[in-house]
This record gives structure tokens, sequence and C-alpha cells, in this order.
């Protein structure tokens, strides 16, 4: 009888019920979910995984990436060894065709087995001595690294014996196994026989143990991660929120109330979450001290899945009740939490394994909303201001188009179709006095480019941005059917704004809605006219230090960073310096997901945090692209009391200042409603 073979297999039986019914278990949790499409594009998604996954491309977006890097790839390498290793030790002469007979396999099996020791210990000596925040030091952590340790060492170990044992010129490639024969056979009293069986054996149930613990652990997202990010979202980022059938009298709820409610691929998410805090490290609302970390936001919802799973799958076995009434907002996730969030997207750009922490905060935001009427009184307010005069201000909407009449602006209408472009201008720039400068500014400079544009006037309604951010699903939906039915009757095909929000629901949300339209940001349109030389600049003008603010839904969410600094640097004697948190990295303002028409409770004030970044450079102007950074800038200059003030500039309004004007305008009723030079 083949005592190795027998206790071998009875080990590894062991291991697999055990890694088995955990994995189950999981599987179980997600199930619980609602069902989502996500496997279209597969071409899309083999190239993202080989990029994300095997390339580990946003792991490298840090310096310690590397260290990551080595012990995934060397991992990989080292468990083909490890094949042969063990198979070796089960059948003497075992060889796997190609490696086990190949001596280069064998030197750099050990290059790769010494890199990922020196990785593994740079990772231990980070996380347990330095201690960075966003780690934390846990008990999984110390095991999982020393696992992968004793992992190595018992293989390079028993290897070095086997050498020792009976000389091998295949084996004598690999530099460790020749080190520890060297080292092994001058020295009396040691067998190396049976060392090598003995270090085979722990390296076997090493191995085993490893591959039972790792559904139970943190390290779960070595299985669900790679899936993850196989099913990661391939629409447009802007356009990422999950739709809901207002209609759908079966639903039951609209939000995510209940961890049933998400979709099967949030709550992968959950599994998918290496911890690793990168999301926490570019939070605003987190590095501002408010009580929402997206990090700890998956991890309790995580556990909370784990429980309500095993509760529910109890119940329907044993046909019994006792299952946990916890309460998922309000007890398992605060509607502090909930409400912090500025839908910035800088978790999710961080995310090296594509979690989409966005979605389901405001899924849960709708669930407050829709299904129990529960939204802050700022927020209620503005949201009713929508519903009465179609802007959060509040102000007559029979005014929006006053502005468009002092500034010249040619309208749009029923009896006047839209121009070449119908120039959106948004509530700010119709409403917001400081904000309207930027709209005069945009007439200007296309009147002096000879743009054939139009605007809506009074027409126009808010795009929804805010409302749908803000968990007023059935208010997005109202606003976007009224724009799209009102853009598609006046034949509009061409769609140019300032403001970031109403560009990324214009062009992302609203296709959704039957409005599919060309949508260019104004920095898109600017750097084409100035390319094209329609705009001349003056001669005359002073040098000025720029730093520029990219804005959260025309960069992270559109990935719009370079038209703004194109149109900077055509601009004689404008310099361009960068904050220390710039494009994909850059920090929000505080205005975005409906924060800004809610007052910030709590820690600093995450605009005034900004301005301070970008005042480290000594700018001379502060560069915008966004009626609502303009604002929360603006404000944050003022709080920090400048001996010298730095305003705060859209980048229209810098180039209208700088332009050179030739046109002579005609007034409108000769020139049909546009404008000529």
């Amino acid at each position: 009888m083949n005592y190795t073979l027998t206790l071998f297999f009875a080990e590894l039986a062991v291991a697999l019920a055990v890694f088995g019914y955990a994995l189950k278990r999981r599987v179980g949790h997600l199930m619980m979910g609602r069902p989502e499409k996500r496997l279209a594009g597969t071409g899309r998604r083999i190239a993202g995984f080989i990029v994300l996954v095997l390339g580990q491309k946003k792991l490298f977006k840090e310096k310690f990436g590397i260290v990551h890097f080595i012990i995934f790839w060397g991992f990989i390498i080292i468990s083909l060894g490890t094949l042969q290793f063990v198979g070796e030790g089960l059948s003497e002469g075992f060889k796997i065709p190609l490696l086990g007979v190949n001596p280069y396999f064998y030197m750099v099996k050990d290059i790769f087995s010494v890199l990922v020791l020196a990785a593994v210990s740079a990772a231990a000596f980070r996380r347990f001595v330095i201690r960075p925040e966003r780690l934390g030091v846990n008990l999984e952590s110390a095991v999982i690294l020393a696992m992968i340790a004793g992992l190595i060492i018992t293989e390079l170990a028993a290897g070095g014996l086997a050498l020792a044992a009976k000389p091998d010129p295949v084996r004598e490639m690999a530099p460790v196994y020749r080190l520890i024969a060297s080292a092994v056979s001058p020295v009396g009293g040691i067998n190396p026989a049976l060392g090598q069986k003995v270090l085979w054996w722990a390296h076997v149930t090493l191995l085993l143990g490893f591959l039972a613990y790792i559904p139970y652990s943190k390290h779960m997202h070595m299985l669900a991660a790679p899936v993850n990010v196989f099913l990661k979202n391939l629409k447009p980022r802007g356009g990422q929120i999950n739709p809901v059938d207002l209609e759908d009298e079966e639903a039951g709820e609209f939000g995510a109330g209940r961890i049933e409610a998400f979709t099967r691929k949030q709550l992968l998410d959950l599994y998918s979450c290496a911890q690793c805090g990168r999301c926490q490290d570019n939070c605003p609302a987190y590095l501002s001290g408010k009580s929402l970390s997206p990090k700890k936001l998956l991890q309790k919802m995580k556990d909370h899945l784990v429980e309500r799973g095993d509760a529910l799958a109890d119940a329907r076995r044993n046909g019994s009740g006792g299952i946990p009434d916890t309460e998922m907002i309000g007890q398992v996730v605060s509607e502090d939490e909930i409400w912090a969030c500025t839908t910035c997207y800088s978790c999710q750009e961080q995310c090296p394994v594509m979690n989409e922490h966005v979605n389901k905060i405001v899924d849960m935001r709708r669930s407050l909303v829709l299904d129990r009427g529960d939204l802050p009184a700022e927020a209620r307010l503005a949201c009713r201001n929508i519903e009465k005069n179609y802007n959060p201000w509040g102000i007559g909407w029979y005014s929006r188009g006053d502005w468009a009449v002092e500034s010249g602006a040619p309208l749009a209408g029923v009896d006047r179709p839209a121009a070449d472009y119908l120039y959106w201008v948004g509530c700010a720039g119709s409403f917001d006095d400081r904000s309207k400068n930027i709209a005069r500014s945009m007439v200007k400079i296309m009147k002096e480019a000879g743009v054939s544009f139009s605007v809506l006037g009074s027409e126009e309604k808010c795009c929804g941005d805010s409302a749908r951010r803000l968990g007023n699903e059935y208010l997005f939906q109202t606003l976007a059917a009224e724009n799209v039915e009102l853009l598609n009757e006046l034949g509009v095909t061409r769609i140019v704004t300032h403001c970031p929000h109403c560009f990324n629901t214009l062009k992302n949300e609203y296709p959704a809605f039957g409005g599919n339209f060309e949508v260019v940001h104004h920095t898109e349109l600017l750097t084409g006219l100035i390319a094209q030389g329609r705009l001349k600049f003056r001669s005359d003008l002073e040098s000025l230090r720029v730093a520029y603010h990219d804005s959260c839904y025309l960069g992270r969410y559109n990935g719009q960073y370079d038209a703004p600094r194109k149109i900077l640097r055509s601009v004689p004697g404008v310099t361009v310096v960068e904050a220390r948190r710039s494009r994909e990295k850059s920090f929000c303002c505080g205005a975005g997901g409906g924060r800004m028409w809610m007052e910030e409770q709590g820690g600093r004030r995450i605009n005034g945090m900004r301005v301070e970044q970008l005042m480290e450079s000594g700018p001379g102007v502060v560069g915008v692209n966004c009626p609502f950074c303009l604002t929360m800038l603006e404000d944050g200059i003022k709080a920090m009391e400048l001996e010298t003030p730095v305003p705060a500039l859209d980048v229209a309004e810098i180039v209208a200042r700088s332009v050179e004007y030739t046109v002579v305008e005609i007034p409108e009723e000769e020139a049909g409603g546009e404008m000529v030079s």
C-alpha cells in the first residue's frame, strides 16, 4: 500500500471539501442579488483582463505596485514548479513535459522564488512596521504572508536537500538549490533524503491549507477579482448608473434598501475588494474627516451579506425563521455615509479590481428618496425648486433666457430651428450671477469665431444631474424625457455646454431616453477653434501663472484632461502649473453628487482643502472648467483671506479676456438670428 498517495489524497479531499463548501456559500450569497447582463463585448473584456489582471496596470499608479506585480507573477511561475515538486514526491521520476526536464525552468523558478520572498518581506515591513493607515494591521494578512513565505522556503529547502541526496544536472541550474545542497553536503549527521521528505509534507500541508483558507479570508479576492474585472462595466463612465424602470409595479423597491436589492455584480464587488485602501486614500469625504470610507463601506456591506446570506440559507434548509432583522441602511451603513459622497469617481479610478462604489451609494440614496421619502432638507428644497421652476435655485423659469437677450445670443424655438450648435447653458450659467459671465464669454468667443449657434432661453430645463445623483430618479427621468422631446422636435444634432455635469448627462445618460446627440464640452470646441486659427490673441497680454483644477465630471468621468491645458498654453503669457493632485488624481471641489445644494457637515471643508492644494504652486489665477467648481473654489479662496486675492476663472473667461476681437455685429432681426462677421 502506498501510504504517501493515500495520505496525500486524504489531505486533498479534506482541503477541497472545505474550499468547496466555502465557495458554494459565497456563490449562494451572490445569487441573492438581481441578475445583470455583463457578458457582451467579449473582446473588450478579454483585453481588459489582460491589461488589468495579467498586466496589473492600475497597481503601477503607485510605487509599491511593483511588489504586488512580483508576488502575482512569481506565484504563477512558482505554482508551475509546485506541480512538478508535488508530482515527484508522489511518484519517483515524475516529470512535467518541457518544464520538469528543462534546467532553465528551475533557474527562472528559483530567481522568482527569491524575488517573491523579498516582495513578501517588503509587504510585511510596510504593513506591520510602517503601518500606513489605509492598510491596517490584521491577523489575516499575517497568516497569508506567512503561508506564502512558508511555501517558498519549504520548496527551496526540499529541492536543495534533494539535490544533495542525489546529484541532478537539471536541478543544478537552480542557484538556490545548488547553494543549499553545497551547504548541507559537508555537514555530518544530516540525512538529506529524509529532510527532503519532511519538507515535502510540510509544503503540501501548507499548500492545501492555503487552498482551504482562501475563501474564508479577505484573499477571496484572488478568486473574485479576475471575474470582477472581466465583468467590468463597458459603458462610458458617465453613463454607468444602473437604470430603474419606474413603471415596473412588481419591482417592490426602486433603490437598494436591502442587500438583496443590489445586482449580482454589485455583490461580487464586495468579495473582490482586497482592502488595499486606495479608494480611501483618494476619497475627499474620508480625507476631509467625514464618516464615509469607501473601503469600510464595502467591508461592512460584505459582512452584512455573509450574515444575511447564511441566515437565509439556514432558514430555507431548516424551514424555520431566525432571519436577522438588521437594516442595511441605518444599522450597517449610516445615512451620513450615504449622503457624504460627492460621486467624484476617485474611488473607482484608483480601485485595481474595478469595484463600483458610486452606483451602490446612488442606489441606497434612491431607496431613501423613492422608497422612504427621506431626503436632507437642503436637497429636498433643491429638488422642489427644480420641480417648480426647472432649476435648483428656484428662480422663475421664465427669466432663464434674460441673460441671452442682454448678450445678444440668438434664440432657438419652435418657430426658429436650432443653429449648427445648440449652446446648452445650464442652470448655473442661466441663473447664477457669477456663472453668467462664463455664458457671456462663450457667446463673445463663438461670435468672433463665426460659430453658428443658438440657445433655448426659457425653454431649457435642468438636465437632472443633481436630481439623479441625489436619488430622485423620478424627477431626473421626467426632466430627461421633456428635454429630449424638445431637442428632437427642434432637430438638434450637436450640443456644446460649459458645464461638465450637463455635458456628462446629455452625452452619456440621455441616449437611454432617446436623446442621441453629439455633445462637446466648451473646452473641446475652444481647442478646435484655436487650432483652426479662428481665434487670434492680443499681443499685449501679461504673464500669468494658472493653477488648473480638473473637475471630476470632465476629467475622471469623461477622460478629458488635455483640451483645457492646450487652450491655456495657447494663450500668450500663460504658464500652467499643476497641483499636487491633478488629472486622474485631482481632488474634488466638493459639489458633485448633489452636494452643491447641501451644507457640509463634519470635518474640514472639501473646497478649502482643494484651494490649499492649488495655492501650493503660487498661482496668479485658478483655472476651472465647471461652474460648480468655480463657486466652490471662489468660496474656498475667500475663506483663506489671502493678502493678495487670487481670482478663479473659467477657461472660457481667460480666453475671452485674451482674444483680439474683429466681429462687427448685425442686428439679430437682420441676421436671421445668427451673428456674422
